[in-house]
């Protein structure tokens, strides 16, 4: 869910899509890619980045709502006074720097901060954590050295220990449904 910038330059958090444009007064219509809706509604810098461009562009939130109707959020942002202003940005990733991480509560985590982590099975090494699924709970997607998929729902019982500094995490899924892919 994060967007990644190249070496040397500021990473940056994956807050939005553009998938539409609304009305004529340059609104956009924007997906949420974020745990913190508030990203797409309260007034502050934001960046926007189309697949071609090289570097993400400052265009400030001035106001956003949630649309429920549509399950999205109408965002008006600087610089883009029109419809036709705002058709160019269709597909476009609303992006906020890595810096701007806001805090989170004990024994939650940021998904970028899961990804890479080594997983860890009573002392044997499964695989590392490769991407991370919303499907109502988060999922964690495990990829094993030999390249297989693992899915374990990323829930206290099942995934007791996660050690950020280590880079590692520890799981305890149902039973037989790892043993397979452990050599």
């Amino acid at each position: 869910m994060m967007a990644s910038a190249q070496e040397g330059a500021p990473a940056w958090l994956l807050v939005g899509q553009v998938v539409a444009a609304h009305g004529l007064r340059g609104w956009l219509r924007v997906k949420c890619w974020s745990d913190f809706p508030e990203r797409l509604t309260q007034p502050g810098p934001r960046w926007l980045q189309r697949d071609a461009d090289p570097e993400p562009l400052l265009h400030p939130l001035i106001e956003g709502q949630f649309f429920p109707a549509k399950g999205l959020y109408l965002v008006r942002l600087e610089g883009i006074p029109d419809r036709t202003a705002a058709e160019v940005w269709v597909g476009a990733k609303v992006l906020v720097p890595a810096s701007h991480r806001l805090p989170l509560q004990p024994e939650e985590y940021h998904y970028r901060d899961l990804i890479g982590l080594a997983v860890y099975h009573q002392g044997e090494l499964l695989g590392q954590v490769s991407g991370i699924l919303a499907a109502g709970q988060d999922v964690l997607e495990i990829t094993t050295p030999d390249r297989r998929q693992v899915l374990i729902p990323f829930v206290k019982a099942l995934v007791p220990v996660v050690d950020l500094e280590k880079g590692t995490l520890q799981v305890q899924p149902p039973p037989g449904l790892v043993e397979s892919f452990l050599g």
